[in-house]
């Protein structure tokens, strides 16, 4: 395997494993790469084997993904993954279906001649919520949402509706310039000097 695949099978890999297996999650990550996503933000270790408050694991979580880009400088690489995921679960009482759409960057360095991911970090695009059965009523209310930033709205509403917490300070294509200075700084990363 070339390293343009081995980067592009890491990322991949790491989201087919998500879901359901630890281990081989595990595996795809150095163990001191750190993830920064819409609820956790640090080491790795915080990261797997985790959910966030509003994940019920007894319902579907369906995940597709794009073709990675893949900017490689030598023994780095940064990532940029397309994704989308569909996640069924209660909304006041009624099943539903949180679509998220986000782009996701990794960084990938190759250490005894394995690349593994250093660095996971989410930017949210957009999100839909939809009932699971046409025509029921998720009792969302405009004034509900109408505080919630735009590239992650339903997202933010279920999670505090299940008792969580979500900051309103996260990556997301309706902020330009933070997502702007992520890839600046992924940039410089890649061009830096061991």
């Amino acid at each position: 395997m070339n390293d343009f695949e081995a980067i592009s099978q890491v990322v991949l890999k790491e989201r087919m494993y998500r879901g359901c297996h630890v281990k081989e999650l595990a595996d795809c990550y150095f163990a001191d790469a750190t993830v920064t996503t819409s609820w956790q933000s640090g080491p790795v270790s915080t990261f797997l084997g985790k959910q966030p408050v509003e994940v019920d694991n007894s319902m579907p979580i369906v995940g597709r993904f794009g073709t990675p880009i893949v900017h490689q400088n030598g023994m780095r690489a940064y990532v940029e993954l397309s994704s989308t995921t569909n996640r069924w679960q209660l909304v006041n009482g009624t099943e539903a279906i949180l679509e998220s759409y986000m782009r996701l960057i990794y960084r990938v360095e190759k250490r005894s001649g394995e690349w593994k991911i250093v660095n996971l970090t989410s930017i949210d695009e957009s999100d839909k919520l939809q009932p699971a059965i046409p025509g029921q009523n998720l009792k969302i209310k405009p004034e509900d949402v109408a505080d919630l930033r735009r590239s992650y709205r339903y997202l933010a509403y279920v999670r505090q509706n299940a008792g969580g917490t979500i900051s309103q300070d996260l990556l997301g294509t309706d902020r330009a310039q933070d997502e702007n200075t992520l890839y600046e700084n992924s940039e410089k990363w890649l061009h830096e000097k061991d």
